[in-house]
């Protein structure tokens, strides 16, 4: 790998710690490159690193065990095909975080509607418009998820309860490659764009109400387009 120069988006290193992992240095279950390593070659930060090996994590590239490192999974891109069978390998699994976040979420956001400061109002709009603008740019399902999951957190930080943004970010890190493979359709990302401003004008307005209806059809419309990948390859 070539050192880089300058570095302004984790999405940099991403795509050359990719690039060398496709490159065929690497069989499946061969142990990655240490943080220090890659620090250390693309002279970048160690923090920098982390978020990029859990973006590869996420993408499904590596596995990253705790105490020991990160793990080669896979070596090749994925084909849109890959998509759907794995949305009906995981059918299962995915249902049960969709009950999961059906109850978090809709608290989260019951709280943050009666808690939320002008600064959580800001991260919201911040996200929302950076999410908006993916969609109209490279429609990068990487990026989309991150920001996917950024926007939910920034709303379980908005209630102000602790062991509910714990619980949260846990969930949202599980549900990652969910979000990967969902925005790997675009309409599926299109589909999420409205209900996030509509849950950002409950939350904004401080009507409760409104907040929650918004998150539940959010959610509702997540599982639908999940249920339509899983019948396509039925």
């Amino acid at each position: 790998m070539k050192p880089l120069e300058r570095i302004s988006r984790t999405e940099k290193i991403v795509n050359s710690l990719k690039e060398y992992i496709v490159s065929g240095e690497f069989k499946i279950g061969d142990k990655f490159l240490t943080e220090m390593e890659i620090s250390k070659q693309l002279n970048v930060g160690r923090s920098t690193v982390r978020e990029a090996l859990r973006v590869l994590q996420t993408m499904g590239y590596i596995e990253l065990r705790p105490g020991r490192g990160a793990f080669v999974l896979k070596t090749r891109e994925d084909e849109i095909g890959n998509i759907v069978n794995w949305f009906t390998e995981h059918g299962v699994e995915i249902m049960d975080f969709m009950e999961v976040r059906m109850s978090i979420e809709t608290l989260a956001v019951r709280l943050a509607a009666e808690r939320r400061t002008e600064e959580h109002l800001k991260e919201m709009e911040e996200l929302y418009n950076e999410f908006e603008q993916e969609i109209k740019d490279k429609k990068d399902a990487v990026k989309l998820a991150l920001l996917d999951e950024a926007f939910h957190n920034s709303i379980a930080r908005a209630s102000n309860n602790k062991l509910l943004v714990s619980i949260s970010e846990k969930v949202a890190r599980a549900f990652g490659d969910y979000r990967r493979m969902a925005f790997s359709v675009t309409e599926n990302a299109i589909h999420a764009l409205e209900p996030h401003k509509e849950i950002m004008e409950g939350i904004k307005e401080k009507d409760v109400k409104k907040a929650e209806s918004a998150m539940v059809r959010h959610l509702e419309i997540s599982l639908e387009d999940i249920k339509k990948v899983m019948r396509a390859n039925s």
